[in-house]
């Protein structure tokens, strides 16, 4: 009797450890049989919001949301080791235009969030203390806006950058320069550099390349970043002859110069602003003082590309307006992750960081890969821009361009 006792319990015991196996295997699924996919790969970014850097924010932030929205419309990106397909989450924090607040808070996207990869801000200032941050961490962090080859030099393994560097603006300047009739080019150009790190190792590009081409430096004139007053610059300029321009002044910088300019009556035959050309206000601001002025945008939308015009109406009709090259630069890193996770066929970070680096493919940049260092290496990478008529034309590659180059620059009292 007691051994018949003894039976029961033991077939109730195993139908109830039965039961409750079948009850767990129901909530926690696949977890018993090995790790379960996630839910999403989870994408972190600090980005300028707030502050002076908000407005280029935004455009970096559309870019990426309208990449990522487009992904994850198609289902997501197949992961080979999941053997399905994961939306793209995007978890993005406000730097406030803060250089510590940009890298500090990419902590907590790390800690508590828990993101499989990193994108950039936006701003050189901002992105390049995001670098070591990730590097840090050891997880890929893929960026825009940072022209500044120093961190790429450092030996880092987890960064990418795909936007034109210092040594692209010589290169551009040069070509654009030599591609005007011998006998009509500009013979002088002074540089006006702002006094960082991109005006020390632009100065240096400027030397080497100007002695190859055997185009003659007038001078070169420094400004604090703060600087408002150019008066000095351009009056040293003026009186050594020259009659070509580059800088990369900030917005507000480059209205200001440009006004100065005509005050002083110096009108270059060959004009670039980098950065500050590139502000959506800059023709609100100047008007046709504005115009014939050259910019280096790192990408533009009149560029004859596969996806580029499904991407500037998606924008146009998502935000009512045509995309800023921050805009196309930063959809470009979300084509490149979707294809490196694929790839890769896993979130192992290291895996996902060599399939970065590995990257060959065609994005609304061009052919895009990557150099050992992580800087992108791409044939549009060097473009340039000028403003006709208060629009921003592509003028350079001349099998690009939307527009010719408008040359010389006419005297201020001819406009």
């Amino acid at each position: 009797m007691e051994r018949q006792r003894s039976s029961v319990v033991s077939r109730n015991v195993v139908l109830v450890l039965g039961l409750m196996t079948i009850l767990l295997l129901g909530i926690y699924g696949e977890s018993f049989a090995g790790e379960a996919a996630p839910k999403t790969v989870k994408i972190g970014c600090v980005i300028p919001l707030t502050g002076p850097y908000g407005a280029g924010g935004k455009w970096v932030k559309q870019g990426y949301e309208l990449g990522i929205k487009q992904i994850n419309e198609a289902g997501g990106v197949y992961i080979e080791e999941f053997k399905k397909k994961l939306p793209l989450e995007f978890l993005f924090l406000d730097s406030e235009s803060d250089p510590v607040k940009s890298a500090g808070r990419m902590d907590k996207l790390y800690s508590v969030d828990k993101v499989d990869v990193f994108l950039g801000g936006f701003s050189g200032v901002l992105v390049i203390p995001q670098l070591a941050t990730a590097e840090k961490y050891k997880i890929p962090i893929l960026v825009t806006t940072v022209t500044s080859e120093g961190p790429f030099q450092k030996g880092y393994k987890y960064i990418f950058s795909v936007f034109q560097s210092d040594l692209d603006h010589a290169i551009v300047f040069f070509d654009v320069v030599e591609s005007i009739p011998k006998d009509q080019r500009p013979k002088k150009f002074s540089y006006f550099a702002g006094q960082d790190e991109m005006g020390v190792t632009q100065v240096g590009y400027f030397k080497d390349y100007a002695a190859k081409r055997n185009i003659e430096i007038a001078s070169i004139e420094w400004y604090s970043m703060a600087a408002m007053d150019f008066s000095s610059l351009i009056i040293n300029a003026k009186k050594a002859g020259a009659d070509a321009l580059f800088s990369i002044p900030g917005p507000p910088q480059g209205v200001r110069l440009v006004k100065q300019m005509k005050e002083l009556d110096w009108s270059p035959k060959l004009t670039f602003m980098a950065r500050a050309a590139s502000d959506a206000a800059w023709s609100k601001n100047l008007g046709k003082d504005g115009d014939y002025i050259c910019d280096l945008g790192g990408w533009d939308y009149h560029l004859k590309l596969p996806g580029v015009e499904k991407f500037t109406n998606d924008y146009k009709s998502a935000y009512g307006d045509f995309p800023e090259p921050p805009a196309g630069a930063a959809y470009t890193l979300i084509q490149i992750l979707a294809d490196a996770l694929q790839r890769a066929g896993t979130l192992d970070k290291d895996k996902v960081r060599d399939a970065i680096a590995a990257a060959n493919l065609m994005t609304i940049m061009g052919p895009m890969k990557f150099k050992p260092t992580g800087q992108g290496d791409g044939k549009y990478l060097q473009i340039a821009t000028q403003r006709q008529n208060g629009k921003k034309e592509l003028i350079w590659p001349k099998d690009q361009a939307s527009a010719s180059l408008v040359y010389p620059m006419p005297p201020w009292k001819e406009r």
